[in-house]
């Protein structure tokens, strides 16, 4: 009998409901319950990026907006009109079929069965060959075995993060370069359900062009790789990274997969105007050694990174000037559209939204993975829309951007002064510093940045003065820097000369935080409002 798993109808996505259930939907039941579900999570945060992703190039294709007006009346509607879901997967001549023999969902059928391998090839988390994780205690002989809803969500999550490297070759190209989106963060606006949150992130498309489709509406792919442009967001939403095939087997009634091919698939060739191409994530010009812009350099896209959290790119996430933007600053398209839609009267002034980062981190050969990032945001409606400065004409700075940014600087610069103590102190004692003093420094920000936040949104929204916001952010950086430094100090083994040293350079520390506040304050002085600023 051969095997069947209509992504349509079964389940396979895993979601969180509103209150607080888990489960899984098939495609239908996840527009027609979008309302009552609060997000999608995946087994790992790639993953539920990657869900994500297809799901908004399946939305843009059975619902678009092709217009503005199409947006706000999905917007007003209670639920989704889930009778779409069925003609849209009826007429668009695709296959949600997972093991369709001439079409399944997201594969190669061509490539040769010969090739085939085990099906922990798809899940970077499992040791395969080379391929050695830190976790995992399988061996390169153990059978893995996944449901069909496991092996739908690991193909979806291969093409949008597979490591680059090695892969098996249809015939004879093995060499492969990292799926796309590990060049960037993706950036996902949450709502408070997974409705809100996939209108949040939906851009205009008209689902009746042919030419910007999803993988699933183009033709089968040749099972060898190539390399092209993209066709529109819709295509890169779903870029088919590599070429799959999954194998279905009946075991004891139930269809598993525990074989597969994984090998070289399309490779993108739009790096060059990636900021033109991809809409889920933020961009920016590299700086020069004095703080500005580097003459003619691309726009590269923020990535996360281990210890320093998301927040230290707020500004380039929620506030760009509108004058600057495509220039040196670029946010995600949703949040651009987001401030738009607030400005039409469809989302409320004082509404906080989520800003969620996915990212992954690979190694020096971008061939395994080392680290998985989820990070989160407050979104501040009120802040994203505070985008005009003093005049377009009089070289005016945006002045809530000018504010978040100070914030950042100072905790950046406070950090940066941990380090220079520590530094300072081994220099003398001609010691060999250990782990850096700023590590568990970082950690404890994310959540007073995201008060502060909320809080600067409030006073913008009402109209208030922000300096007692900022002087509040400037307290909290100083006072754990200097927890910061006297937990370092307290574990560090001191005596007579050594510890002399160190309350040297406890102090030095100190002077440099006060004379941070005080550039600080200078700073914030030219953001502020012109009374208070007076």
């Amino acid at each position: 009998m051969t095997a069947s798993f209509d992504l349509i109808t079964q389940p396979w996505i895993p979601v969180v409901y509103t209150d607080g259930r888990d489960g899984e939907v098939g495609l239908a039941e996840l527009f027609a319950s979008a309302h009552d579900i609060r997000r999608i999570t995946g087994a790992t945060p790639p993953m539920t990026a990657a869900l994500h992703r297809l799901v908004l190039a399946f939305l843009h294709r059975a619902y678009g907006p092709a217009r503005a007006q199409d947006w706000g009346d999905l917007w007003k509607a209670k639920t989704f009109n889930v009778a779409k879901v069925g003609k849209y997967a009826t007429s668009s001549g695709a296959s949600f079929d997972l093991f369709d023999p001439q079409r399944p969902f997201l594969q190669c059928p061509g490539l040769p069965e010969a090739r085939k391998s085990t099906v922990a090839k798809l899940v970077p988390d499992l040791a395969v060959g080379n391929n050695v994780t830190l976790f995992d205690h399988t061996v390169a002989g153990d059978r893995v075995e996944l449901t069909p809803g496991e092996a739908a969500r690991w193909l979806v999550t291969a093409h949008a993060y597979d490591p680059g490297g090695m892969k098996t070759p249809a015939t004879k190209v093995k060499s492969s370069k990292r799926a796309p989106c590990n060049s960037f963060a993706v950036v996902l606006v949450e709502g408070s359900t997974l409705k809100e949150t996939l209108l949040l992130n939906a851009a205009r498309h008209d689902p009746k062009d042919p030419v910007d489709v999803p993988a699933w509406e183009r033709q089968v792919p040749g099972a060898e790789p190539d390399k092209r442009r993209s066709d529109g967001w819709t295509d890169v939403l779903t870029w088919p990274a590599r070429r799959v095939r999954l194998f279905p087997e009946t075991r004891d009634g139930t269809t598993v997969v525990a074989e597969a091919i994984l090998s070289p698939g399309t490779e993108f060739v739009d790096d060059d105007v990636l900021p033109q191409v991809e809409r889920m994530a933020a961009y920016r010009t590299p700086l020069t050694p004095g703080g500005r812009p580097k003459p003619g350099a691309p726009m590269l896209p923020v990535r996360l990174w281990l210890v320093r959290g998301a927040w230290r790119h707020s500004v380039e996430l929620l506030l760009v000037d509108p004058w600057k933007e495509e220039r040196s600053k670029q946010r995600p398209v949703a949040l651009k559209d987001l401030a738009t839609h607030t400005e039409r009267g469809r989302i409320p002034d004082e509404t906080v939204y989520t800003l969620r980062m996915f990212g992954q981190q690979l190694d020096k050969n971008a061939s395994v993975v080392e680290a998985y990032f989820e990070e989160a945001v407050p979104a501040p409606v009120a802040l994203i829309r505070a985008s005009k400065g003093k005049g377009k004409d009089d070289g005016g700075e945006n002045p809530v951007a000018g504010l978040v940014g100070c914030a950042i600087e100072l905790a950046d610069d406070a950090g940066a002064a941990l380090r220079i103590m520590q530094r300072e102190y081994h220099k003398e004692m001609r010691a060999i510093p250990g782990e850096s003093v700023d590590l568990p420094y970082w950690p404890e920000l994310p959540r007073p940045f995201g008060r502060f936040l909320r809080e600067l949104n409030a006073a913008t929204a009402a109209g208030q003065s922000e300096r007692r916001v900022m002087e509040r952010w400037q307290q909290t950086v100083g006072l754990t820097a200097r927890r910061v430094a006297d937990d370092w100090a307290e574990g560090v083994a001191a005596s007579g000369r050594s510890l002399r040293v160190l309350g040297k350079h406890q102090t030095a520390l100190h002077k440099r935080l006060r004379a941070l506040s005080g550039r600080f304050e200078a700073q914030i002085v030219k953001y502020l409002t012109k009374d208070d600023a007076e």
